[in-house]
């Protein structure tokens, strides 16, 4: 058992190290702004932040500081700052809890293995278990005030969930239980019975549905296209897709769901085996326990090949070697399934439509993976974040397949299989509710997620998928564990303007991005956005010097009345602007990181290129 966590935690720390490096530049000029900016994020000169982890990106870099006092960190005290490709600070997160926090001993008095004793007995943990975490922390409650706890993490076989038990570390006394896993809807739902050496790499085919019966199929629910405790027919059938399976592994003659991304485990209740055959063709119909297996397999395995490999972007597990387990049966059989963050897994439930039999479903939980891999495991879900971003990269899937017009309801549904119907309601991505400040943190986020995912769906429709997918994951990478839909609205289109110039966006896109957030009720900091390209410049009327420059440009134009000289990024980025006239022309610029710039005199077409050393 020593050697087993050993190894994991050997593996996390590879596969961590590999997605968030370590060695960065940036990391002075970040503490630097993180010190000139304290009450801007809620901080004070008296907090500590210990350098985390550095990201490099698409649209810039993103360092990570986590708040301790004396050693032991403090709870959702996590900082994120991102530089663009200039080595500028584009956006910085709020740590909310720092000005709550009052010094404390950090020396504990209460015996951590004791501690976890008691954490089982409060969250009521039975059978196996299969995950467990216990370290010291600096936690504020509800009520203010910093405690020194024994953050206790428990997953276990029978009791689904991925609990969290705050145990004062002093005490003893139990101060908080809560299951922190990311559900796909608010409820569990009835369970419903059924009658159930070395590794290569291999390609198969398997019949999934894409992404669910009723959209290939074009119908409503009804008729022969009804779950039916999982019966199958001739209609449900020919609703499904035979796919090729470009990743999966074979050993010893043995075939197995298991690609670079992901793999198919056996960890909650109940127990239905890994779907191991000796024919590389997975091809079940519905009511075989395999079909589920091999459906979240697909779209899980496809769905971070495109994140990885088509955009670029590294997004995979921090565990098992960057392999993601999914358990396609799991949560005792109920209505609802859940992103475990702390053992980084998925799981399905059965109850109603087999959860996995959805993609909407696979993919919504996966988004909540995504969300806590590209922030270095420090997702939010304040005010449905987490949940609308889950309902995003779902849909944004499904819309892709072009199976529904505008006009018809099941354009915007998600769940369009497992809800909608008499097993529960279902979301839309048309949610007709503005966002408000006033929206709770925690009350009511599937609901208020909504919100989050209509606004980018808009945005998807017009600019559409990959750029949507880019400043949707670009974006989320800048936010932290206390980010709200506000300050991820900010993050959203601060990427755009950070990838100017490159993946095809333009000022139009950002334009766009902001009046559709602008619409949904964020509130974002003004940004004025010219499209300037190298085509564009005019050197006739105004001429520059020296260029290349080191400290000051001289402006060189027949002056009529005071100007505005406005200097901009290749990319279309306005930086700076200064006002000059005839007997003040000249711009101290030694600010300016080395590279390309575009001087442009206000209100004209006039604009100059010049290069700054």
């Amino acid at each position: 058992m020593n050697l087993k966590i050993n190894f994991l935690v050997a593996s996390f720390a590879l596969t961590f190290s590999t997605m968030y490096g370590q060695t960065t530049t940036l990391e002075s000029k970040a503490r630097d702004w993180i010190s000139k900016n304290s009450n801007k994020i809620g901080t004070t000169s008296k907090d500590n932040f210990e350098f985390q982890s550095s990201r490099k990106s698409l649209s810039g870099e993103t360092l990570r500081f986590q708040q301790t006092i004396n050693g032991i960190p403090v709870y959702e005290g996590d900082i994120a700052i991102h530089f663009n490709k200039q080595g500028e600070v584009t956006y910085g997160t709020e740590v909310t809890v720092s000005k709550q926090l009052k010094q404390i001993n950090t020396t504990p008095t209460y015996n951590k293995d004791t501690a976890f004793e008691k954490a089982k007995v409060a969250a009521n943990i039975a059978g196996e278990i299969t995950h467990q975490e216990n370290d010291l922390y600096v936690f504020v409650t509800e009520d203010g005030q910093t405690k020194l706890v024994h953050r206790v993490i428990i997953n276990s076989y029978e009791t689904p969930g991925d609990w969290e038990i705050m145990v004062d570390a002093n005490s003893g006394d139990v101060l908080r239980v809560l299951d922190i896993a990311n559900y796909h809807h608010d409820d569990n739902r009835k369970k419903k019975s059924k009658q159930k050496s070395a590794e290569m790499k291999a390609a198969g085919t398997a019949y999934i549905f894409g992404p669910d019966p009723l959209s290939r199929a074009h119908v409503a629910y009804g008729g022969n296209y009804v779950d039916n405790n999982d019966a199958t027919n001739a209609s449900l059938d020919a609703a499904r897709s035979l796919v090729a399976l470009p990743d999966i592994t074979l050993s010893n003659g043995v075939y197995s769901l298991k690609s670079k991304y992901v793999q198919i485990a056996d960890f909650e209740s109940p127990a239905t085996g890994l779907f191991t055959q000796t024919s590389p063709d997975f091809l079940f119909n519905r009511n075989e326990q395999g079909f589920e297996a091999v459906n979240a397999f697909y779209h899980i395995d496809r769905s971070l090949a495109y994140i990885n490999e088509t955009l670029g972007i590294t997004c995979k597990s921090t565990l098992n070697g960057g392999v993601m387990m999914v358990d396609p049966h799991g949560l005792n059989g109920d209505d609802n399934s859940h992103f475990i963050p702390s053992s980084q897994r998925l799981a399905f439930g059965e109850g109603c439509v087999d959860d996995a039999e959805d993609a909407d479903v696979v993919l919504h939980e996966l988004g909540h993976a995504i969300h806590h891999w590209v922030t270095g495991l420090k997702s939010s879900s304040a005010q449905g974040l987490g949940e609308g971003s889950g309902d995003y990269w779902a849909m944004s899937y499904s819309r892709s397949l072009n199976q529904w017009a505008s006009s018809e309801p099941q354009y915007n549904w998600m769940f369009s299989w497992d809800g909608h119907n008499e097993c529960w309601a279902g979301r839309v991505t048309n949610y007709p509710t503005k966002y408000s400040s006033s929206i709770s943190n925690t009350a009511n986020i599937h609901r208020d997620g909504q919100i989050w995912a209509t606004s980018l769906m808009r945005i998807y429709n017009r600019i559409g998928k990959e750029k949507t997918d880019r400043i949707f994951l670009e974006g989320l990478a800048m936010t932290n564990s206390s980010s709200n839909q506000q300050t991820a609205a900010v993050a959203v289109r601060q990427a755009s303007i950070d990838m100017l110039g490159s993946y095809g966006f333009t000022c139009d896109d950002v334009n766009i991005i902001t009046e559709e957030l602008t619409t949904s009720g964020y509130t974002l900091p003004a940004y004025q956005c010219v499209n300037l390209a190298v085509a564009d410049v005019s050197k006739n009327s105004v001429s520059v010097y020296p260029n290349p420059v080191t400290e000051n440009l001289t402006v060189s134009m027949n002056f009529k009345k005071a100007e505005t000289a406005e200097i901009y990024s290749l990319e279309g980025r306005k930086i700076s602007e200064t006002n000059i006239n005839s007997n003040n022309n000249v711009i101290n610029v030694s600010n300016l990181n080395k590279g390309v710039y575009l001087l442009k005199i206000k209100g004209t077409d006039i604009v100059q290129k010049f290069i700054k050393n």
